[in-house]
């Protein structure tokens, strides 16, 4: 029979014996395996896998520095994205940028002439673009009555040429100026909206302009880069103007002084019928909120508001006055019409009259 030997008890184990005979590469393992059984919860969870390389380390690790640098380097990439700006180039313009780069490349084979091989590379690749050339000039010569398609390039912000601005706005500012300050009778609106780069003197030239023309009806200054010193004038131009019925000055730099001003001299303003100016870089605060529901108790012919309120209560007193003065604009267009059939009713009454009088002297 064989004798029964009872399992060794955990006291009776000699730890340091057995981690004695060990080798230096099962005491590894037995590392690696302590550690996956048993991390210290003090560790973060994404460095608590062990760094397996046997590459010795070249410096020191520094988290806070690769983090920032990783963010200069995210807003550094997107800077350079901004900054430029996809344009379309006319057939002519695109000649002129091919005829630059053949004189550019000119000038760099005869700066560079000592390397033979760099000679040999660049006159293969000029080569290779005449004959790519060759090819799209007889293309186009082949296809005489197809329309050529512009090709779009990048151009920096820094050096947009004034022809090619993203704006959109084909506007004469100096043209225009001059029209206003003649009180053209053809020119009845005046639109400056997204013109880049517009001296704040030039705004206020157009501003003061405006105080003495009487064919204007639409003013728009939307996104031109206008102030408080902008607002100031325009406060003073609708306290003297007469005629322009729409001002727009949407997404600028006013502040809620700005907008205060411009609505305290709407009390001495008839006209005007619309006024937009939402969409500013700083809020006008809730102040100012307050003041322009207050100030617009002293006018009664404006009868919309580009603005979006803040607080409920300066929003629900702004439409209220705002449904008061529609009111009144129709009580205006329903006078005339009462006033008429009232004096019908009275030629009525004369003619009745005298009708009776005539058949009582002939009875």
């Amino acid at each position: 029979l064989t004798s029964f030997q009872p399992p060794l008890a955990i006291q009776d184990i000699n730890e340091d014996e057995i981690l004695a005979n060990l080798s230096p590469e099962e005491l590894k393992e037995l590392q690696c395996e302590m550690e996956v059984m048993a991390p210290d919860p003090e560790v973060p969870t994404g460095m608590i896998q062990r760094d397996q390389t046997e590459k010795p380390p070249t410096g020191s690790f520094d988290h806070r520095s690769l983090v920032d640098y990783l963010y200069w380097q995210k807003a550094s990439r997107r800077m350079l994205e901004d900054e430029r700006v996809p344009v379309t180039l006319l057939p002519s313009e695109e000649e002129d940028d091919d005829e630059e780069e053949e004189e550019e490349e000119g000038e760099e084979e005869e700066g560079e002439e000592e390397d033979e091989t760099e000679l040999e590379t660049k006159e293969t690749h000029t080569s290779e673009n005449s004959h790519s050339n060759q090819i799209s000039k007889k293309s186009g010569t082949e296809s005489g009555e197809g329309t050529e398609k512009p090709s779009e390039k990048k151009i920096s912000k820094l050096n947009i040429p004034q022809k090619l601005a993203p704006s959109g706005n084909q506007t004469n500012l100096e043209e225009s100026l001059e029209k206003v300050r003649k009180n053209n009778p053809d020119m009845k609106e005046l639109n400056l909206n997204n013109i880049e780069n517009i001296p704040k003197e030039m705004l206020i030239d157009f501003v003061n302009a405006m105080k003495k023309n009487k064919n204007i009806k639409t003013f728009s200054l939307a996104n031109v880069g206008a102030d408080d010193n902008v607002a100031f004038a325009l406060a003073n131009m609708l306290r003297e103007n007469r005629s322009i019925t729409t001002l727009n000055i949407d997404s600028n730099f006013i502040s809620g002084k700005g907008i205060v001003a411009i609505m305290r001299c709407l009390q001495y303003n008839e006209t005007l019928t619309e006024l937009r100016f939402h969409n500013q870089r700083s809020m006008l605060g809730h102040q100012a909120e307050m003041e322009i529901a207050r100030l617009l108790k002293a006018n009664a012919t404006l009868l919309k508001m580009g603005y979006h309120f803040e607080l409920p209560g300066p929003r629900m007193v702004v439409t209220n006055l705002l449904s008061r003065n529609l009111d009144k604009q129709r009580q205006k267009r329903l006078q005339p019409c009462t006033s008429k059939s009232a004096s019908m009713k009275v030629k009525e009454r004369r003619f009745s009259q005298e009708v009776k009088r005539t058949t009582e002297t002939h009875c």
